[in-house]
């Protein structure tokens, strides 16, 4: 069959599967995670239990995940926001992770903690909590070019810098990969003192997971938010 055939014939399946959900014969929802199976690959899960064994938090990890109970999803990231954990606890177990790698992390901040001092959600401030992302290495295209601005006009709810962060020490720990490499992660979750949104990604030629700083009213390309799909909050 020739490249031409190929292509027309891939052309009518996408227009014919379109046209299903449109008319409401096919879930939008289970069409979107075959094509993002299909787009992305497999992405791993993480290994939670691994991750907070490298934070120290152990004990506090298994005791929340006993309370939430929480199944894992093939297309999700369930990432757990344990009470205890902090931006600035997952950076520096994340430099120590990287340090035999000869790779390292970068903030141009010294205390995270203080500087962002405006989150959507904080486990230390709202309790122990799990929060849903879609299982992708780049950030969501659908939020290409939107400001954190102009997503707060869509009732967007973004990651917050934690929740980034988490992810990135979990997903290394369990592939020696990382996450953005691409693109970066707009963490419209949350805000510097100064009104400014953090923004994570890795910069391959450097070997340098990196946090920096957009203005809230910046948008790009390469910047993206990565929605908040589903939350549990356990009750107090």
């Amino acid at each position: 069959m020739s490249n031409d055939n190929v292509f027309e014939r891939l052309w009518k399946l996408a227009a014919s599967a379109n046209k299903l959900v449109l008319d409401g014969k096919r879930e939008p929802e289970a069409f979107a995670e075959v094509l993002q199976q299909f787009v992305f690959g497999n992405v791993p899960d993480i290994n939670w239990q691994i991750t907070y064994a490298a934070l120290g938090m152990s004990a506090e990890y298994a005791e929340v995940s006993k309370k939430l109970g929480v199944a894992e999803n093939p297309n999700l990231w369930l990432v757990p926001a344990v009470k205890g954990v902090t931006c600035n606890k997952v950076v520096a177990t994340l430099r120590e992770v990287l340090k035999p790698f000869g790779l390292k992390v970068g903030t141009d901040i010294d205390d995270l903690d203080k500087d962002v001092s405006t989150n959507d959600r904080d486990p230390n401030r709202d309790g122990s909590y799990v929060v849903g992302f879609r299982r992708t290495v780049e950030a969501d295209e659908e939020n290409a070019n939107k400001s954190a601005n102009v997503l707060k006009t869509e009732s967007h709810k973004g990651a917050t810098l934690l929740e980034r962060l988490l992810p990135e020490l979990g997903y290394f720990l369990t592939t020696r990969h990382f996450l953005d490499v691409k693109n970066a992660t707009l963490c419209t979750g949350s805000r510097s003192s100064s009104g400014y949104v953090p923004g994570v990604y890795f910069v391959v030629d450097r070997g340098e997971v990196v946090v920096y700083w957009d203005s809230p009213g910046y948008a790009s390309d390469y910047l993206r938010s990565r929605s908040v799909v589903s939350s549990v909050i356990p009750p107090a």
